[in-house]
């Protein structure tokens, strides 16, 4: 082998390992986020059969590893509320949600008759909350956010399949006016447009854009492909803040424009499901920590500081208050805290007795002091 062979050998070999190394780096970015939780199981050895008893202490392990987790979604209230349908849905299913698991001990109490197992269990996140998500129980955490869904599309296919995926999905979704449809709508920037659909009840506004069209013909036949692709985004109504994006592609062979409604019909299924995570998962973070609230103030922008300072200090649940915006007329203040703007408005009316609530919505709280 001469040198020039051996150095060919050696770049092939390293580029070699560079590929597998930037596919095991895409694989782990890809990863579906893991919760790892430690969970003790027990079972009572019936008839002395003890081997019996390792396997339901084992299961019983691995459940209480998925409750720990679902218990990081949402409130003990709404466990309480939920649990027989939780035992019904999730927890006859258990293993489905765990990725795997090791032993960490176990042991039989002949004094007690009870078997042990404690594991180390990592938990598919995302497959729980979308599970959540579908059976409604985020959704009533969440107050059940209405939805309404409007996409720049002539044909309303995507609207279509869209509002009966999220119909499917658990979620409350609202009829959209016609001038939604229209190009004076279209027109509008998002604000315009979250304010019109806000006005009928919508507190999750989704706005997408179907493209494509007719492609090549088939060979010598008269059938004509088609493509479609959609991007959708979801945003609060009342503060604009960002839910999610997805979007999904479609194609079809067909002989005239119903190639291209099938189109637009898998390209809203793609991305109206990755939708549907995005949401879910953000609705899980939202019920188990804090979320993001605007306190509007009227009338006395000079009171802004005052208040933030306040509500950090004595307000119950508030991680951060911090003045957005602020003017003779009135300020902004960002919330941070456990609950949504009606549990805002609590301490406010707790802290400024005399302040009067002039708007509430889930996110977004208006007060004049």
């Amino acid at each position: 082998m001469n040198g020039n062979d051996l150095l060919e050998r050696r770049w092939s070999m390293k580029h070699r390992l560079l590929f597998v190394g930037m596919l095991l780096l895409a694989a782990s970015l890809a990863a579906p986020a893991q919760s790892r939780v430690t969970a003790t199981g027990t079972a009572a050895i019936l008839g002395g059969d003890a081997a019996k008893a390792r396997d339901r202490a084992l299961e019983s392990a691995l459940r209480n590893a998925v409750e720990q987790v679902i218990g990081t979604m949402v409130d003990s209230e709404t466990l309480v509320q939920n649990n027989a349908l939780l035992a019904d849905k999730i927890f006859t299913q258990t293993r489905g949600y765990v990725a795997n698991y090791r032993i960490l001990s176990e042991k039989p109490d002949t004094d007690a008759n009870l078997y042990s197992v404690t594991v180390e269990a990592e938990v598919r996140e995302g497959n729980l909350a979308d599970d959540l998500g579908s059976l409604g129980i985020l959704m009533r955490r969440m107050k059940m956010p209405r939805l309404a869904v409007a996409i720049q599309d002539d044909q309303g296919t995507a609207k279509s399949v869209l509002e009966r995926l999220f119909r499917d999905k658990g979620f409350l979704v609202v009829e959209t006016p016609e001038s939604a449809g229209g190009s004076s709508f279209w027109g509008m920037g998002e604000g315009g447009q979250a304010d019109l659909l806000k006005r009928y009840g919508a507190e999750v506004v989704v706005l997408g854009k179907v493209s494509g069209g007719a492609g090549a013909a088939v060979g010598k036949s008269n059938l004509t492909s088609y493509q479609a692709a959609l991007s959708l985004k979801a945003l609060k109504a009342d503060t604009r803040e960002l839910l999610g994006t997805a979007s999904g592609s479609g194609t079809a062979v067909h002989v005239g424009e119903a190639g291209f409604q099938e189109a637009s019909r898998q390209a809203a299924t793609v991305a109206g499901n990755d939708l549907v995570r995005q949401i879910t998962a953000q609705w899980a973070k939202e019920s188990s920590s804090t979320r993001m609230l605007t306190l509007e103030i009227q009338g006395s922008g000079a009171k802004a500081q005052e208040v933030a300072k306040r509500l950090l200090s004595e307000g119950r649940g508030i991680q951060e208050a911090v003045v957005r915006e602020s003017s003779p007329a009135g300020a902004t203040l960002g919330v941070s805290m456990q609950g949504d703007a009606s549990d805002l408005a609590q301490e406010v009316r707790k802290l400024w007795p005399r302040a009067k609530i002039v708007s509430q919505t889930a996110n977004r709280l208006t007060v004049a002091f």
